[in-house]
């Protein structure tokens, strides 16, 4: 009986994919609106709750201008930080794997091959479904860690997306040979 010889050969990293090259897509414009409407709604409602601090509490009164500051330049840092995070996010799908870029402090790009994909979820929010955009969730077998959310695909493509997975996952699945018989 042959016994196989084991190697472990180095890799020469330069001969490696460089998945930064890769031209992600961006969200779709109108995922900047979702966004911004998410925030004013919640910026909304913290101003509600500093006016009524303002106007029930004698003790903070005295400090309404400076409370009103500090919310105004949170509201625009907020914005600037939700702007810039959303330039930043953007996926790829590949024939072997799918790549989901986003962040601006840590910056994470998580690349999930096809073959660790559980299963796919299509998502539409109420303000989705009105600017006709899904989300994909994509749940992997490594766990919490793998799984990957990109938001703000217009829907069509978005089904057309899960189709495609769903369709190479199935061949991942059945080999072949099994589909031709």
């Amino acid at each position: 009986m042959p016994t196989e010889t084991f190697t472990n050969e180095a890799i020469d990293i330069e001969k490696l994919p460089k998945y930064e090259e890769i031209q992600l897509i961006q969200p779709h414009s109108d995922y900047w609106k979702i966004i911004c409407i998410n925030l004013l709604t919640v910026l909304g409602l913290a101003a509600i709750g500093a006016t009524i601090l303002i106007i029930f509490i004698d003790e903070i009164r005295p400090n309404a201008l400076l409370i009103i500051g500090i919310y105004f330049v949170m509201a625009v840092l907020l914005f600037l930080l939700f702007r810039a995070s959303f330039k930043k996010r953007g996926y790829a799908i590949r024939t072997k794997d799918v790549i989901y870029k986003s962040g601006i402090i840590a910056e994470s790009t998580t690349i999930v091959p096809l073959n660790r994909i559980q299963h796919i979820e299509l998502n539409e929010g109420l303000l989705s479904r009105i600017y006709k955009l899904g989300s994909l969730q994509i749940f992997t077998a490594g766990g919490q860690s793998g799984h990957l959310h990109i938001a703000g695909i217009p829907i069509n493509e978005a089904k057309s997306i899960r189709d495609l997975l769903l369709n190479k996952l199935e061949l991942i699945e059945k080999p072949t040979t099994e589909i031709e018989q």
